[in-house]
């Protein structure tokens, strides 16, 4: 459940020879025993069947928890699912289903209110992150997503949004740190050993802040990072290196009850990114797509509709991407 619950999606192991949807995920169809198990996406509707509240929790995520509302919701597809409930829910209840990025990274399934298919979900298990009077640290504010990303930010209701030259800038009250380095420099053969070693400083000076007020990182990165982009293999290898380290510090913030976004758009404004095919994400639209994810509690951003093509294909057959992204764009 990982995957979707990353990017916001609501899916359930489906069974290609018989379509049997499956619940809790198996090896094998309940149903007609193949293996062909996949994830798709399924409607999030589904039915309250009963509620219990849990004082204790032997799941170490919720061991220090409030008493939690938990129940089992009868799903369209006909399988139950345990739940983490609205408090508002209740047996009967028609509700919408979700999945929720817990703390350290465990993810549930909740259910809330069918009143709109949203997709924010708060509550108890949510890592959702409501900005308002949080101090924000943003690596690059003279660059064209910087900019961007600081009025998002502030429209947002950030209380302080700093960069390093700010005078009031105090390292142990950031809350939200995002880095847009990656874009400061772009297709120099010479920057990517200076954008590794800049990263791991601003890791060591504030992932240990971000630990201890339960903050969070948000790291603008690219496509490229997951599938290069052969006529820029510069830019390729630069988004590679961040996607990597993004996954470490993702790993080493979860186990502290911090958190990561990573954005993965298909093609900005810079010089890179020219001979891609398809139309060009802006940068204020870059900029909302990030903090959206922040507040919805995804992990995993695709801003835009050439991306989300690219990750389905990547997921699907990452050779046949590979020769696609090969071939020359029309110019």
């Amino acid at each position: 459940m990982t995957g979707p619950a990353a990017t916001g999606r609501f899916a359930l192991q489906t069974c290609e020879d018989c379509s049997t949807v499956q619940y809790p995920p198996q090896e094998f169809c309940r149903a007609c025993l193949s293996s062909a198990l996949v994830w798709r996406d399924q409607p999030r509707q589904g039915k309250v069947l009963a509620e219990a509240t849990v004082y204790h929790s032997l799941e170490p995520a919720f061991t220090n928890a409030s008493a939690c509302h938990t129940g089992l919701v009868r799903h369209v597809s006909g399988v139950v699912l345990v739940t983490f409930l609205n408090v508002h829910c209740r047996v009967g209840d028609d509700v919408h289903l979700y999945y929720v990025i817990a703390p350290g990274g465990s993810v549930v399934v909740q259910a809330d209110a069918a009143v709109t298919d949203k997709e924010k979900v708060t509550g108890m298990t949510s890592a959702s992150r409501p900005l308002a009077g949080l101090n924000c640290y943003l690596t690059d504010t003279d660059i064209l997503l910087g900019q961007a990303c600081k009025a998002v930010l502030l429209e947002a209701g950030a209380a302080n949004v700093w960069d390093s030259a700010s005078p009031d800038l105090e390292d142990s009250e950031v809350d939200l740190v995002v880095d847009t380095g990656w874009y400061a420099e772009t297709g120099d053969s010479a920057s990517l050993g200076r954008h590794i070693e800049a990263h791991l400083e601003l890791v060591d000076r504030l992932a240990p802040v971000l630990a201890a007020r339960k903050g969070a990182w948000i790291s603008a990165l690219s496509f490229a990072a997951l599938s290069p982009y052969p006529e820029q293999p510069l830019h390729s290898a630069q988004m590679a290196a961040a996607h990597a380290l993004a996954i470490s510090l993702r790993a080493r913030l979860q186990e502290q009850g911090a958190s990561l976004v990573a954005a993965y758009p298909a093609k900005l404004g810079i010089k890179p990114h020219h001979s891609i095919a398809g139309g060009t994400l802006s940068w204020n639209s870059f900029a909302s797509a990030l903090v959206a994810a922040l507040q919805n509690g995804h992990e995993d951003v695709y801003p835009d509709p050439q991306s989300r093509l690219w990750l389905e294909r990547l997921t699907k057959d990452r050779k046949a991407l590979e020769r696609e992204m090969a071939k020359p764009a029309a110019r």
